[in-house]
């Protein structure tokens, strides 16, 4: 084979070779995307779930019951503990320590039908509607929380806010061409020099194959 032949023959494995890569250039961004994002996703709701739990596992903690004896007294008769229903706290924000509602301090013991026969001591109890969200049994009062326990709540809390956000962007995903824009702004420096080297083996090729064409 002739070296015009060989030229020739290696310029049109280059040229196909580049084509090649520019594809995959312009497309790593998505295909990395898909790659990753069900895995993402499955690991943030782990990381909630395991949030809320631990909220739960705060907010609802075991009171202590006592039995109603005939001669007690000051003892305060609620119709239910909760009105139906609780707002979703905003978890990137909140401080769940300004809502703590100390009104059953006001009254040594407390009760209420859904409760026969059994008493609450009224200095160890809360209602906190930034809490209520995660009451998990609406038929018992609930533990008055420590100031480190709150604390513990609000970093809870921002890791539920983080999820969330991160959940709906992954779940709500950008177009192909604003996810691949995103990504080479991302890896500037990466791409153009990948362009570059693919414009110097273009232009080295135009000057190879240029004595061909004058021949």
């Amino acid at each position: 084979m002739s070296d015009t032949r060989m030229a020739s023959f290696s310029h049109g494995r280059l040229i196909k070779l580049i084509c090649m890569v520019l594809p995959m250039l312009w497309l790593a961004p998505v295909l990395a995307g898909a790659a990753s994002t069900e895995d993402e996703i499955a690991a943030l709701k782990a990381q909630k779930s395991d949030a809320i739990f631990k909220v739960q596992d705060i907010v609802n903690q075991p009171v202590t019951h006592l039995k109603r004896t005939p001669g007690m007294v000051g003892v305060a008769e609620y119709n239910f503990w909760f009105d139906p229903g609780a707002i979703t706290p905003d978890f990137d924000h909140v401080d769940v320590r300004t809502s703590q509602d100390l009104q059953y301090q006001s009254y040594q013991y407390v009760t209420s039908p859904q409760n026969p026969g059994e008493v609450f001591l009224g200095s160890e109890l809360e209602f906190n509607p930034q809490t209520k969200y995660f009451y998990t049994d609406r038929s018992l009062p609930k533990k008055k929380l420590t100031e480190a326990e709150m604390e513990e709540i609000n970093q809870l809390y921002r890791i539920i806010g983080h999820c969330n956000d991160q959940l709906y962007d992954l779940e709500h995903p950008d177009p192909p061409l604003t996810k691949i824009q995103k990504w080479i702004t991302a890896h500037k420096p990466a791409v153009a020099t990948a362009v570059g080297i693919l414009l110097v083996i273009l232009v080295i090729i135009r000057k190879r194959r240029a004595p061909e064409f004058e021949n």
